[in-house]
This record gives C-alpha cells, structure tokens and sequence, in this order.
C-alpha cells in the first residue's frame, strides 16, 4: 500500500485540466440567456464576471503556490483557519464535485440527443450517462497522467470549433445588433454577470491535484493566469459574434449552434454542434480527474477514513478515491436533470472562493507554510478585500432557493465534523 502521489503532471497538463473545467457548455447557452436580461450590453456583465474570476484566481495563485499538497481550497482553510473551517470547506468541495459530475454527465446525454434523440430520454439516458462515468473512470484508475492525456487532447479538440466561430463570424458582424445597447438600463446587471459567472467557474479545479504537479508552486499560479487569460478572450469574442449575427439571440437555448448556421450554413451548424458535444465530454473527462482527489486530501488527512487515501503503488492512482466518486456520482444521475443538480453546486463553490481568498491576507502577515518562490499578489490586501466584496455583493443577488440548498449542505456538513473528530480521538 502506497499513500503518495506521484508528481507526473505538467504545466500543459494542469492548463489543459483548467481548461477543461471552465469551458463546458455554459458558453454555448448562456448568450441568449444574457442578452434577454441586459441586451447587447451583456458584453459589461462577461467582463466583469471575467474581472471576478481573474481576482478569485489570483488569490488562488498566491495561496496555492505556498503549498505543494493535493486538495486546493480545502488544504487552505485548513492551514489557515484550523479543522474546523477546513472540514467545513472539504465537504462543500467534496458535495460540488459530485453533484457537478452527476450534472455534467446528465448534461452529456441531452448534447449528445442533438444527434441521437433516443439518448436523451426514458432508460437509455441514465445508461449513457453511467457509461460515460465507468469509462473516464477506468482511464483515471491508470493514473493522473492517463487522465490528464484524455483532458488535454479535449482541451484543445473543444476550442476547435470556438475559434472557428469567432474567426469566421468575426466578418459577420453587423453594427446595428448593438443598437440600443442598454434596453432594460442596468438594473439587472449583477443578476447577468451571476448568470454568466456560472461559464467561468471550474478554474478551481486546476489547483485540487497539486501533489501530482511537478513544481506547483509555479505551476499552479502559471497555469492560472494562463487559463483564465484564454478563457476571458474567447467568451467574450463568442459574445460579440453571437450578438453582432442573429438577430434573435434573445433567450435562444442554443444561440452559438444557431449562429453559426446562419453565417456557416448546415455545415458550420453541425460543426458547432459537435464542438459542444466535445466540451461537455472534455469537461466530464476534467471531472473525472479532479473530483477524486477532493476526497483523496479529505481522507488522507484523517477526515475521511484512511483507506479512502489508498493510492495504488504501480499507477500511483487514489483507487478507492476515484471508486468512491464515480459510485457517488453515479448514483446522483439516476436522481435529477441536468438543471436540477447544477443548482445544487452554485453555491457551494463561494465555499471555495471566499475563504481562499481571506487566505490570502491571513497567509501574507503570517506567512504560514510560505516557501521559497512562492507567488505574491500586488496591492497587498487589496485583490483579496475587492473579490470579497463582489462574491457578497452577487451572493446577495442570487435566487434565495440556490442560497438555501448551499446552507442545507453547510450545515449538514457541522455533526460529521464532529462525528470525524470522535473517530480520530477514539
């Protein structure tokens, strides 16, 4: 029995991993989502959720480069903040990862029925979707590098036919689309910029199997910068093409795909329409990677049984880690839609993103578990504060029922620590 992971990944490998969890499927429907809210001036709701995922990202960056341990934010809280608020933490990761792949997985099934209506519904939809899952399992089971061989040959398949829409609907662009460009004023500009915040997130994932980098005090906060940089450049171009060519973008369901057909024709329609069927293939197969090693740090801490942590000696691969999540995730599938899991994971990800970045104040005057070349933010306090207060302020703007699935999962998550914290006294 081996307890540690090998250090195959490089940087490629962690870009390619955040790559793959950010870009999905958001991209791809959430445009006309958007411009119904806020018109063409959804392009200032995309920036400053770009703006919002850069500063969460680079508290990311400086925290992360301080430690070279598997787990991402749950690691920070804990080192940071104790057991308790790193318990906390480890579980709401832990809740996300799962639902996030049951909804991911679900999501797979309902792309794929633009080609294949049978997968789509009654009992084929749940078999493709456990299929899909068995599969992505059984590569990770060989190890990271396997995985993470998978995730970048779809990071790089999956941004294909994004950089074809944007190069050639770049030419396209009609002026008068963004005329008025604030009909509805900008009351509900942080409702839009929530909205469209859901395409961004995922960068997080990219910082979770730190002990399987080579050199992640670098790599994590390169690969950061890196990812969110291609992110922000290709949302917002795919932006700009889908409201400078179709006219009707306003609540489309699937604004790109119908773009692309108007300024590509049948052919460019169906392009786009397997390039979506890639990214949500792609981002399940990042899910398949990272989700596991959630619950690796979780055990190998002593938060979750020991045996949990076990990591095969040949593949260097937390087996009963990925077992566990796949058994878990799978089980989610058979319970829900798409729609209904992927709210069950929004606010849980604040869970991440808040306390890494008072993490990266509380770290910078204590300087806990610093180590040489670690990244450090300019400004001093100021990104943190900043991120702070925007995560709050769109929280506070967000449907009331998504805030009361996170907080049920938050407290449920108070009389395990405490049944944890028996066990390891015991």
């Amino acid at each position: 029995m081996s307890n540690s992971l090998k250090r195959s990944l490089s940087l490629i490998d962690v870009v390619a991993i955040g790559i793959n969890g950010v870009i999905g499927q958001g991209i791809f429907l959430l445009p006309g989502k958007a411009v119904a809210k806020l018109g063409p001036a959804s392009i200032v709701g995309i920036l400053c959720a770009g703006l919002l995922s850069f500063l969460i990202a680079l508290c990311f960056a400086e925290v992360g480069s301080r430690f070279r341990d598997t787990g991402g934010a749950y690691v920070y809280a804990k080192k940071t903040f104790g057991p308790f608020v790193g318990f906390e933490v480890g579980w709401m990761t832990c809740c996300v990862a799962v639902i996030a792949w049951a909804a991911l997985a679900n999501g797979f099934t309902l792309v794929l029925g633009h080609f294949i209506p049978s997968v789509a519904s009654g009992w084929t939809q749940p078999v493709v979707a456990i299929s899909l899952m068995a599969m992505l399992t059984a590569v990770n089971l060989f190890g990271a590098k396997s995985g993470a061989a998978v995730s970048t040959f779809f990071s790089i398949t999956k941004l294909i036919p994004l950089l074809l829409f944007i190069a050639l609907g770049a030419f396209q662009i009609e002026g008068a689309q963004f005329t008025p460009f604030s009909p509805h004023g900008y009351g509900g500009l942080a409702n839009t910029t929530m909205l469209l915040l859901y395409a961004f997130v995922g960068f997080e994932t990219l910082v979770v199997p730190a002990g399987e980098m080579k050199n992640p005090q670098r790599a994590v906060p390169t690969a950061l910068l890196i990812v969110l940089s291609v992110v922000c450049v290709v949302y917002v171009a795919v932006l700009l093409v889908s409201i400078g060519t179709l006219p009707d973008l306003a609540g489309h369901k699937n604004p790109v795909a119908a773009a692309s057909a108007l300024f590509m024709g049948k052919v460019g329609g169906t392009i786009v329409a397997v390039g979506i069927v890639i990214s949500v293939f792609g981002t399940n197969a990042g899910a398949a990677l990272v989700s596991p090693r959630r619950f690796y740090a979780f055990a190998e801490s002593g938060d979750l049984p020991k045996s949990i942590a076990y990591v095969h000696g040949d593949s260097g691969a937390p087996r009963v880690a990925i077992l566990l999540t796949f058994l878990l995730s799978a089980g989610l599938t058979l319970t829900g839609t798409f729609e209904d899991l992927a709210v069950l994971s929004v606010v849980a990800r604040f869970m991440q993103y808040i306390p890494t970045c008072l993490a990266a104040i509380v770290l910078r005057y204590r300087d806990s578990g610093n180590e040489e070349g670690g990244f450090r933010l300019p400004l001093g306090p100021t990104i943190p504060i900043l991120a702070i207060l925007l995560c709050v302020l769109l929280l506070a703007n967000t449907d009331p029922t998504k805030l009361l699935y996170g907080c049920i999962a938050l407290v449920a998550g108070v009389p395990l620590y405490f049944l944890s914290r028996s066990r390891q006294t015991a």
